[in-house]
């Protein structure tokens, strides 16, 4: 474990200076090159690494890492490429049929950064008014997109090889305790062309570490928007503080917010770390300390017991399934066939996601929420 923090320490500063636009540190000699690359792919950073020593790889960098990471690399340019095409048609024709549009997150945040591909997007978010939701759906889908999942929050599609796009009706799900606050996301909003709205840079401050807050309680990826929030701060003077942290207030998040400033500071700039630092920063760069993270930091957040839990996923609503099988809002007493039809691809599944979340749903105990949990709050949530 030692070893691997102290290659997490040269990770940090590797990261910290390209995407400052700064020369690369000299590695230590006993740097392990094969946990650096893992860090990298684990992080979603492998375009930044990768930047960071084309120019004068080590020796002892291993060549399968390194072709691994070039390939990554390359792959990204051309998924930028594509997006980019992808983007300007979507914008023309969504203002052609009328529909306001907001692009978020990376479209906006990739300008920070040396060059665009180092904030590559694994997805296209779009924010559509919930009644244009079904025309911009029909859009993406008739320019060679299929429907990949509908929940109560998005619509995702896919087109091979690799280009996603969600569409979103809201920023999160009714049940989620943000919902509300963003609700009125639109009125908030700049208007930047006849159909087009972004956030203002104060609120898209807000949105990105209120994104991330949802990924850090659900044991998700969390590093890329430490780097978002890094850069926003030191790119964009404008920001009021005054404001943002009134609106984390609000929110419910003022504590972990500022914990999460501090955070950038220490990860990027080297500035001291006290314990909540160094958990907190372990957690998002190494991962999560226990076994099936997901499920147990659903169980840290919810009072539900673990039965009624494994019941949930069995059982959903009418309203998650409907969104699943359109068909149930014409005919909603079929509902109890297509739990059966859900519940046999759900527990015969061979995608890696639902495998994992099946085991580990069966499989999670009471002190792993706990271990969770007293991450959760000693982050500030």
């Amino acid at each position: 474990m030692a070893d691997y923090l102290h290659t997490k320490e040269y990770f940090l500063k590797l990261v910290a200076a390209s995407i400052c636009g700064d020369t690369a540190p000299t590695a230590p000699e006993d740097i392990d090159y094969s946990q650096l690359a893992r860090l990298a792919f684990s992080n979603s950073v492998q375009t930044v690494l990768y930047l960071s020593v084309k120019d004068k790889k080590p020796d002892s960098f291993p060549e399968e890492h390194y072709k691994k990471l070039r390939t990554s690399y390359m792959t990204n340019l051309m998924r930028e490429a594509s997006q980019s095409e992808e983007s300007a048609e979507l914008r023309e024709i969504f203002t052609a049929e009328n529909i306001d549009f907001m692009l978020l997150k990376g479209s906006h945040l990739k300008a920070l950064y040396p060059v665009s591909e180092m904030r590559f997007m694994v997805d296209m978010d779009i924010l559509v008014r919930e009644k244009d939701l079904e025309r911009a759906r029909d859009i993406v889908l008739s320019r060679g997109y299929h429907l990949k999942m509908n929940n109560s929050k998005d619509i995702v599609l896919i087109k091979e090889p690799f280009l996603t796009v969600e569409v979103h009706k809201s920023l999160f799900t009714e049940e989620y305790f943000m919902h509300g606050y963003f609700a009125n996301v639109w009125e908030r909003a700049e208007q930047t062309d006849t159909n087009e709205y972004k956030m203002s840079a104060n609120d898209l401050y807000v949105y990105t570490l209120a994104h991330l807050t949802e990924h850090y309680t659900s044991a998700g990826s969390c590093f890329r928007p430490m780097m978002d929030l890094y850069l926003m701060e030191k790119r964009i003077p404008s920001l009021n503080f005054e404001y943002i942290t009134e609106q984390f207030r609000t929110i419910g998040i003022e504590k972990f917010a500022q914990n999460i400033r501090q955070l950038c500071k220490c990860m990027f700039e080297g500035a001291p770390k006290d314990k909540t630092m160094e958990i907190m920063e372990n957690y998002i760069v190494l991962g999560p300390p226990v076994k099936n993270a997901d499920v147990a930091s659903k169980a840290a957040t919810s009072q539900k017991s673990k039965a009624k839990r494994i019941f949930e996923t069995a059982f959903p609503n009418f309203k998650h399934m409907a969104l699943k099988y359109p068909l149930l809002k014409k005919a909603p007493f079929l509902l109890p066939a297509y739990w059966v039809i859900r519940l046999f691809s759900y527990l015969f599944s061979s995608d890696k996601s639902v495998v994992r979340h099946r085991k580990g749903l069966i499989s999670s105990n009471k002190n792993d929420a706990d271990i969770m949990q007293s991450i959760f709050k000693e982050s500030g949530l």
